[in-house]
């Protein structure tokens, strides 16, 4: 389980102080895939920034199955596949690339990379450069390459938000079909309600700053997830009772 207890942030800016979060607590259970979802501005990318361990909390403390943070495997995919591959880099080295800092031996990393190809069905060429791939294939390299450690907690930054709606709906398809295969603790950061439904198990809630947990709403629809499930009942039902709660708490709108 990845425990967040009492967690406290606050930035100061032009002499103003921001409180960010301020006793947060939230609790994901091991092999889960939970949205976190919110307002602009509430700390969703700061959240995951500091259960990573790039930015420190002011307080609190941050644990997985009774571990310190920094001794874990995280993977981690951030919002623009633009800035995070290294475009003079093949995409075997691109996804490859944690494993080299790793001290890998050049021939394992090449050998993981075609393993993680076949298994999640990559149907481009892994010699080629980013500038000759789609940006959707880009993405998917990006998820690829925060896989390749195996990690223990996979943390997703809007990884979709640079992306047109048809390779949008691709990707969530695919990444939907990684979690069911690796069923890795994943957290997922969107401003999108339907990218939440679609891909989670739960969907937590953020109020504005300082951020503290609304409501988690669990999530009955089946896996495996198809893109056609955006048109059922059952999706369209949770969507309105989230966009109600969002709307009244978040929004103000009491109407």
């Amino acid at each position: 389980m990845l425990e967040i207890k009492n967690l406290k942030k606050t930035y100061y800016n032009n002499q103003q102080t921001i409180k960010v979060f301020d006793d947060f607590n939230l609790n994901v259970n091991d092999g889960e895939f939970i949205t976190i979802f919110g307002p602009n501005g509430c700390g969703k990318t700061t959240l995951l920034n500091m259960i990573a361990g790039i930015l420190t909390p002011d307080f609190g403390e941050i644990n997985f199955n009774k571990k310190l943070i920094s001794s874990l495997r995280i993977g981690f995919v951030f919002q623009d596949y633009r800035n995070s591959l290294f475009p003079w880099l093949r995409i075997k080295d691109n996804i490859s690339f944690p494993l080299k800092l790793k001290n890998v031996d050049k021939k394992t990393r090449d050998d993981e990379v075609v393993k993680m190809c076949k298994k999640f069905g990559c149907n481009f060429n892994i010699d080629s450069f980013p500038y000759e791939l789609s940006g959707g294939q880009q993405q998917f390299i990006s998820l690829l390459r925060g896989l390749i450690i195996d990690p223990e907690l996979y943390l997703l930054d809007e990884p979709f938000s640079s992306l047109d709606y048809q390779t949008t709906l691709f990707m969530l398809e695919k990444l939907s079909e990684i979690w069911q295969k690796t069923k890795i603790t994943t957290l997922f950061v969107s401003h999108e309600i339907d990218e939440a439904i679609f891909l989670s198990q739960r969907i937590v809630l953020l109020s504005n700053k300082p951020s503290s947990v609304v409501k988690i709403f669990n999530n009955p629809l089946p896996y495996p997830r198809k893109i056609s499930l955006l048109g059922c009942p059952e999706f369209a039902k949770l969507k309105n009772e989230i966009l109600n709660i969002y709307s009244q708490e978040i929004l103000g709108n009491n109407s």
